[in-house]
């Protein structure tokens, strides 16, 4: 009776997320693994694509730790990609690798917080935006329930057909305003997050500020991600040595008060979307709903009251 309680059930695929690839290393090095023994440490039931069973399975090959994270990273997402980056200056720089996979995590672990704010906030908007533009389809069927023939003029008339062209124009044009203005609620990151985040992981290891900036600019160029090296860390570098403060630890702070902002920026502008959407509803969804449900049914009556 329960035989399909006794199916043989598959796992299902763990979510290939960075963050939790980092805190598990980061754990596992201060415990006292060494690197390649924590990647192959690292639990979880992946898909074939994942750049952490890439590399799992390189280090069961015999490959080198760096070549197998450079191959698995290199063109993977961007999460990975910075993953790729850190692990390569910390390298280069003898920065303390736990530490440092710390702060990548954290990092890693607010900007994955704040999408996943900004999606919960982007709820009700998209889900007005769905309803409204179902609206004048269902209009036409009430009017079919009213016993007007508001199907007959909309389509078989050329007024209606006229009506229901200009109304499938604006409901596109709705459709795309709203995209745009969802596209365009979030503020553009501020580059030099994420390389002032590599600056204070090589200048924690030791490295000259001048030298740290050389290797995050490889570091950026070679796993094609955003960042800038510009006046940030040079005033940074001049304040430091002004007032004896370690650079690591101011370029970490500025780096957490640059995402804090823009955490702060993006959900107010989210939540002016909120307001800003009505514009479209109101100048080419409203005539949309008049055109496909008003219109039809005024000529239907017209039409009918014109033959008695």
């Amino acid at each position: 009776m329960w035989w399909w309680k006794k199916w043989p059930k598959h796992a299902a695929l763990r979510e290939d997320i960075p963050s939790e690839t980092l805190e598990y290393l980061a754990a596992f090095v201060q415990a006292g693994l060494s690197a390649t023994s924590a990647w192959q440490e690292i639990p979880g039931n992946l898909d074939s694509e994942s750049p952490l069973r890439a590399i799992q399975e390189a280090l069961q090959h015999s490959g080198t730790l760096a070549d197998a994270i450079e191959r698995a990273t290199l063109h993977a997402a961007p999460e990975w990609r910075m993953l790729g980056a850190t692990w390569s200056v910390a390298r280069d720089s003898g920065s303390p690798l736990a530490p440092s996979l710390e702060v990548l995590a954290a990092s890693m672990m607010d900007r994955d917080h704040t999408r996943r704010e900004i999606a919960a906030t982007l709820t009700g908007p998209a889900a007005t935006m769905r309803l409204v533009m179902v609206l004048p389809l269902l209009a036409l069927g009430g009017g079919a329930v009213t016993g007007a023939d508001t199907a007959g003029i909309l389509f078989a008339t050329p007024l209606g057909l006229m009506a229901l062209g200009l109304a499938i124009a604006l409901m596109g044009a709705a459709w795309w305003w709203m995209r745009i203005l969802q596209r365009d609620a979030l503020p553009d990151r501020n580059p030099e997050e994420l390389a002032l985040e590599l600056f204070s992981i090589a200048t924690a290891g030791g490295a000259l500020p001048e030298q740290a900036w050389s290797l995050v600019g490889e570091a950026l160029e070679k796993y094609e991600l955003e960042g800038s090296t510009g006046s940030e860390g040079e005033a940074l570098t001049a304040l430091s040595r002004r007032v004896g403060v370690p650079v690591s630890g101011l370029a970490r702070a500025r780096a957490r008060l640059i995402r804090h902002r823009w955490r702060s920026e993006a959900l107010a502008s989210v939540n002016r979307l909120g307001v800003t959407m009505v514009i479209p509803l109101g100048v080419l969804v409203l005539p949309a709903f008049v055109l496909v449900a008003i219109v039809p049914m005024a000529l239907a009556l017209w039409t009918q009251a014109t033959a008695t």
